[in-house]
């Protein structure tokens, strides 16, 4: 790896982006904080993706650009990881966006002083719909140890990781939508994170993680990787997914997909949500590169 020369790096993979892309770079160009570079790693697209990426070399610092085939998200983000120059690496779809303006100048006054032990630092995010309407805030769990057996515990879009962890350590590529969890699974401990309610990105469901056609597979990844890792936990909440999952397809398989979505909305609102995948264009996957 090269020496450091910026205090972030982003990473995003895409593959046929380049409807989305343009709010993504218009919030990175935006940002008071200069001090961080843009890592695209394009999977070949066959739209303008790149030629997109390239309209915006003008407004970003530093911005380092490949398209070639891959093996999904986590072979691409692990092609990024050989070309990191920052201290701390924040992963962003390519229908994500950064909260604010200030964002990344928040987010360095506060790891600029972060001890070293700490190598996960997760902050809070909004999840929207795919034309950017907000319908919930998530915020990183205050115990994200003790809580993964039951899944991700801090907001991947708003989880910045310290460099130092990809020395030895990268993402399996061989896992369709839970490679950043099993990458926390495997790598974080009891004391080597820090967490605070800072507004960092807003991430668009649509992807296939948060598809809810495509829930099921999604938990039932995610419970193969907390069986390795925790053999002996409870994972209540997990089974709870899975369970609204299956009944979400057996919904959809008997009374069609917006019956099976009011099902999926119904379950938000007896636990005091706002209504989401009802919301339209939701369900519709966009692709796996809009995974995390």
């Amino acid at each position: 790896m090269r020496t450091l020369e910026a205090f972030f790096t982003i990473i995003t993979a895409t593959r046929n982006a380049a409807a989305t892309l343009p709010r993504l770079l218009e919030s990175l160009a935006s940002q008071g904080c200069r001090d961080f570079e843009l890592i695209l790693q394009d999977g070949a697209s066959t739209d303008n993706t790149v030629a997109v990426a390239e309209a915006w070399r003008e407004r970003l610092p530093i911005l380092s650009l490949a398209s070639e085939p891959d093996m999904g998200i986590y072979d691409a983000w692990n092609k990024a990881l050989s070309r990191i120059r920052g201290q701390w690496v924040l992963f962003l779809g390519a229908d994500d966006s950064l909260q604010s303006s200030d964002a990344l100048e928040q987010a360095q006054a506060w790891l600029k002083d972060t001890a070293q032990h700490v190598v996960f630092a997760g902050c809070s995010m909004i999840l929207t719909t795919p034309h950017d309407f907000p319908v919930e805030i998530w915020h990183p769990d205050k115990a994200p140890f003790a809580n993964l057996p039951n899944g991700i515990t801090l907001p991947h879009p708003a989880l910045f990781y310290r460099r130092t962890l990809f020395a030895k350590e990268a993402f399996i590529t061989n896992l369709r939508v839970a490679g950043d969890y099993e990458f926390l699974c495997r790598n974080l401990t009891d004391n080597n994170y820090a967490v605070r309610e800072l507004f960092i990105s807003r991430m668009s469901v649509g992807g296939i993680s948060g598809s809810m056609p495509l829930m099921l597979d999604a938990e039932l990844e995610s419970l193969r990787i907390s069986r390795q890792y925790f053999p002996k936990a409870w994972r209540l909440m997990l089974y709870a997914r899975i369970c609204r999952s299956v009944l979400f397809r057996v919904i959809n398989k008997l009374l069609g997909l917006k019956a099976a979505l009011l099902f999926a909305d119904a379950v938000r609102w007896c636990r005091g949500k706002p209504p989401l995948w009802t919301k339209g264009g939701i369900h519709v996957p966009i692709s796996n590169r809009n995974a995390d």
